[in-house]
């Protein structure tokens, strides 16, 4: 068995494409992420975004049609292997988002919330993977920091981010499917210590789930059904915040955000380069927005040579 070396995986970067709008959905940026590369290999991946929110989920679930918003990103990341063990990855996205939607009378919007769309660069990620296990049944623990890149703008919808500083740990694991043993299933679980937003609101630390369930259905396409949860441990109902003109205006920021995002991608590879596309839609969620994100994007892979993107070893 040759040892599986990362380049554009898919589950990646569309983790990380959702989570350019991190208001939205912050499933991690570097996403079930198992198999590592080996010593200088890499890669540089450019996603496109686009997304369409139809409005909020209350805390009970419910659907509600205020606030809907559309936004644009680009994400550029690098990953890079320092050792046969050890690989570091960093990005940064650029969105561009506006309020298509509308509130009832009486709330208060942000000084983006006009309409029109309004870009900014948002936080940086960067990232350290270590390769515990290789092979059929992979292990990597990570440890990273979410940094904003500058002081943008974070009241109301059009916004680029929630701009926290953050602290994230946790593990990547996959394995080969039992069945379709050219298929992989892969999980991470990142569990994130995070900036108090405001003295009233308590820990926003919250725990994410992202998952993928792979198969090469032709040599040069690969499928993937993907998947993204989150917890929030802590902070307040959008019910809540609505009788508090302060609170509300921070309202994405210092909410109880929970959901559960679902979708598939395909990949395909053209020597060293990928072309790789996904969409997820929130099934259901607590006050978080009700997303449909469609992701689009290619990586260049450098370095040594390359086996499977994204699964297990490949069969002898």
């Amino acid at each position: 068995m040759n040892a599986p070396r990362s380049r554009g995986d898919v589950a990646r970067r569309a983790a990380g494409a959702v989570c350019a709008l991190v208001v939205v959905a912050q499933a991690s940026r570097a996403s079930a992420q198992a198999w590592l590369p080996t010593r200088g290999e890499g890669d540089v991946g450019l996603t496109y975004g686009d997304y369409a929110y139809d409005g909020h989920f209350a805390s009970d679930g419910r659907r509600i049609p205020y606030g809907g918003t559309q936004a644009r990103s680009v994400l550029m990341d690098v990953t890079y292997g320092i050792t046969d063990r050890v690989t570091v990855n960093a990005s940064l996205p650029f969105v561009s988002t506006r309020l298509s939607g509308t509130f009832p009378k009486g709330v208060a919007l942000g000084p983006l919330d006009d309409g029109a769309y309004h870009g900014d660069f948002q936080d940086f990620r960067f990232d350290v993977h270590v390769q515990a296990l290789a092979g059929s049944l992979a292990l990597a623990p990570f440890v990273g920091v979410n940094l904003p890149s500058h002081d943008y703008e974070v009241v109301g919808e059009a916004v680029p981010g929630k701009r926290l500083k953050e602290i994230f740990f946790g593990v990547a694991a996959g394995h080969s499917l039992p069945v379709l043993t050219r298929g992989w299933i892969q999980a991470r679980y990142a569990f994130a210590v995070v900036e108090r937003v405001l003295p009233e609101v308590g820990s926003l630390n919250r725990s994410n789930l992202d998952f993928e369930i792979g198969y090469p259905a032709l040599r040069w396409l690969s499928v993937r059904a993907l998947g993204a949860w989150q917890r929030t441990h802590g902070g307040l109902d959008l019910g809540d915040m609505v009788s508090e003109p302060n609170i509300f205006r921070d309202h994405d920021r210092a909410a109880r955000t929970n959901y559960l995002n679902l979708g598939g991608g395909v990949e395909t590879a053209f020597g060293r380069s990928e072309v790789y596309a996904a969409f997820l839609k929130t099934v259901s969620g607590e006050n978080a927005h009700q997303a449909r994100s469609l992701y689009v994007g290619v990586a260049w892979g450098f370095g040594g040579g390359f086996g499977r993107s994204g699964g297990p070893p490949a069969a002898p």
